[in-house]
């Protein structure tokens, strides 16, 4: 704690340092997080609780929960202000969230705020929350100096399993929501034993959120629309959890389209990992074992995979996958192939390759 604060104080100071009309540092507010939730029974809808560290003198810095409540977002820095001693830095935030409520209700002005001022943070992270997130910002940090920090951390780490895609921030937001073919993709934060967990993904239908999809199903979605990112993947034999195989894997994905009266997508999945358990043979695993093992991984994985694939053409109804890219690319932004009803038709054939690398060490 001591060793962040000193490192703000020394990025001020040195930032400020002769500059005209500049304020003594005493008089500084650094805002870390924004929050953007909804009171739908209010006239003044727009609630934005921001979390900031406020720097008192002699070295002490707080940390701070501020709301903003207004007609619209701009309109919450006006009455944030009015109760405000200090003077808050922007573009210093690392992290943006979005109540489900407020996504819901939609974040065409959020958007639209974000690119068109230049002063945000295009590589602050974002996520939706079960919940107000001012509930999220007002959780004790554990080991961070904030709650922002915290789960800024949780998120840029999270490609480190289930296939998270790397890029969860504002720049790849704007990035999906106005590239053609894309719909904006966001992780699910709830509050799980006052602690903050990702708990599935948000999937937007243009600026409104349309579904929330839990873990176990966007471990595989996140197979199919990210790239280079690691998952941990186990077989379990006859339902007892003791005897399996765990893999842990990076995907490489491949999308070829084509057209026969509907949409063709082939999807290419090479996964390359480790073998990281292995309690059901008994003996050193052989060449030819290995193989075996690949080709049940594969059987298995394509197995779940046409299962999530039909799930999200008849359930979900739209493109969760991140594929219709490929299909702007190759047909033109103009298509009218791109729709949620072409992608519902749309013929999606998966196939999956393993490769184990590393067999890991034996005592067999």
């Amino acid at each position: 704690m001591k060793r962040n604060v000193f490192i703000i104080l020394l990025i001020l100071l040195t930032t400020f340092t002769g500059c005209y009309e500049m304020e003594p540092i005493e008089n500084l507010s650094v805002m870390i997080g924004i929050g953007y939730d909804i009171d739908k029974d209010s006239d003044k809808k727009i609630v934005d609780p921001i979390e900031m560290f406020v720097f008192k003198g002699d070295g002490e810095v707080e940390r701070l929960i501020s709301p903003g409540v207004a007609e619209t977002i701009y309109n919450t820095v006006n009455d944030r202000q009015t109760i405000m001693s200090k003077k808050f830095l922007v573009g210093t935030e690392k992290l943006y969230l979005i109540s489900r409520e407020r996504a819901e209700y939609g974040i065409e002005d959020l958007l639209e705020t974000l690119v068109r001022d230049e002063g945000r943070n295009e590589i602050a992270y974002v996520t939706i929350t079960e919940g107000d997130t001012k509930h999220f910002f007002n959780m004790v940090p554990i080991d961070n100096t904030s709650m922002s920090e915290a789960i800024s951390g949780i998120l840029k780490f999270s490609n480190l399993a289930n296939f998270f895609p790397k890029e969860v921030t504002i720049k790849e937001l704007l990035f999906m929501y106005h590239q053609t073919g894309r719909r904006i993709i966001l992780p699910y934060i709830v509050d799980d034993k006052r602690k903050p967990k990702i708990a599935g993904i948000c999937v937007f239908d243009g600026a409104k959120l349309k579904h929330i999809i839990p873990l176990e199903e966007a471990f595989y979605i996140n197979m199919i629309r990210s790239r280079k990112s690691d998952g941990y993947i186990s077989i379990i034999k006859d339902n007892n959890p003791k005897i399996c195989y765990t893999i842990k894997a990076k995907n490489y994905v491949n999308v070829e389209v084509d057209y026969d009266d509907k949409l063709i997508y082939t999807i290419n999945i090479t996964l390359k990992g480790n073998l990281k358990t292995d309690t059901i043979h008994n003996t050193a695993i052989t060449a030819k074992e290995a193989k075996e093992i690949e080709r049940t991984f594969e059987e298995y994985i394509t197995e779940q995979l046409n299962k999530t694939i039909e799930k999200v053409q008849n359930k979900y109804k739209i493109d969760c996958f991140d594929i219709t890219k490929y299909a702007a690319a190759k047909l033109g932004k103009h298509s009218p192939l791109l729709t949620d009803e072409e992608f519902q038709r749309a013929q999606i054939n998966v196939k999956v390759k393993v490769i184990l690398v590393d067999l890991g060490r034996s005592m067999k």
